[in-house]
């Protein structure tokens, strides 16, 4: 038995991340490497307590905060980081991320 579903046509209109959100990830990817779950967590925890974080709320409401989505980039990054550092008792590499891996593979 084979599973087989069509997938959906690309959306033209779908938009990318923008440049600042690609830049936002890089970073966080860049000051993580070589760290482990412990130091993710301190890291993702200092940059959404900031003042200028936005709340959970804002999160999802919040389109443009005049950083191009810079901001809500990194903290999406460092969550994904972190939940990935979670399931493994190593540090964070981003030569061996499979997300990163497949974001380059598709470009």
């Amino acid at each position: 038995m084979t599973y087989e579903q069509q997938l959906p046509e690309p959306d033209p209109e779908a938009q990318g991340p923008t440049e600042a959100e690609r830049a936002g990830r890089e970073a966080v990817r860049r000051q993580a490497q070589g760290m482990g779950h412990r130091e993710a967590v301190r890291a993702f925890r200092l940059l959404a307590d900031a003042p200028d974080s936005p709340s959970e709320d804002e999160a999802d409401t919040t389109d443009d905060r005049g950083d191009g989505g810079r901001r809500l980039a990194e903290l999406a990054e460092w969550e994904r980081i972190v939940e990935q550092l979670s399931l493994h008792a190593g540090t964070y590499d981003v030569e061996a991320d499979p997300y990163v891996q497949g974001e380059r593979a598709a470009h």
